[in-house]
């Protein structure tokens, strides 16, 4: 299933009792057409107010509708903040995570508090030194441990391959794009905001390496009405 959502008003995708989540609006959707309790895994858990144009969730169910009939009915049972944009039927080897080649991560940040743009950027009132920003671009770009870039605990793997990141300039604000094999909690929003801190002279673009130490962890992290995830490669 391919899914768009605002994530403005869902605490996050993963499910939590007595919260409202993605991943709760579209199972209990899915228990109501199905008749049966319904769990579903997805390419990547994004946070309270983090948004998807392309997040894709897979499921194991063992009704006979449509799946026209399912996705029209779906679409019906949630709210306007969630859109399923397709259903197919996969492989059942299938796993929305752990089969996925990449991710496709854009940040948005605007520098005017426009009303129709302030829910999915991040409204910056400073002026920011946007070439300076860029030059931390080729420090992120190939294998590293995104530990201190990111709020992940415990002993899971840390190395993540970022394969592609740029930092478009845009009328009255900048895209940041980054694609990875895989991404820590809050990592592209460390990432961010690392760029801007960068960017209003805080840090330096050689700062970066200390991150990666450690010796460096006072970074800021980046709010998260302007992340979106915007594909998954498989």
């Amino acid at each position: 299933m391919l899914l768009e959502y605002d994530g403005t008003d869902f605490f996050g995708w993963q499910y939590q009792p007595h919260k409202r989540t993605v991943q709760g609006d579209i199972e209990t959707a899915l228990n109501k057409i199905t008749n049966e309790t319904i769990r579903v895994t997805a390419a990547g858990r994004t946070d309270t107010g983090v948004h998807a144009l392309g997040q894709v969730i897979n499921f194991f169910t063992a009704s006979k509708l449509d799946l026209r009939q399912m996705r029209t009915a779906l679409n019906s049972l949630t709210a306007d903040d969630i859109y399923v944009r397709s259903i197919s039927q996969a492989d059942d080897t299938f796993h929305s995570r752990y089969s996925a080649k990449s991710k496709v991560y854009h940040y948005h940040i605007i520098f005017e508090p426009l009303p129709l743009k302030i829910r999915y950027n991040w409204y910056v009132s400073r002026a920011l030194d946007v070439p300076y920003m860029k030059k931390i671009i080729p420090y992120v770009v190939g294998e590293h441990d995104f530990r201190n870039f990111s709020a992940a605990d415990g002993n899971d793997n840390k190395l993540c391959t970022i394969f592609t990141m740029n930092l478009t300039e845009e009328y009255l604000g900048i895209i940041i794009h980054i694609e990875g094999d895989r991404f820590l909690r809050k990592m592209v929003r460390g990432i961010v905001g690392f760029m801007y801190d960068v960017g209003r002279g805080r840090f330096g673009p050689y700062d970066i390496k200390n991150v990666f130490s450690g010796s460096l962890q006072d970074i800021y992290f980046a709010p998260p009405q302007g992340l979106c995830l915007v594909k998954v490669r498989y």
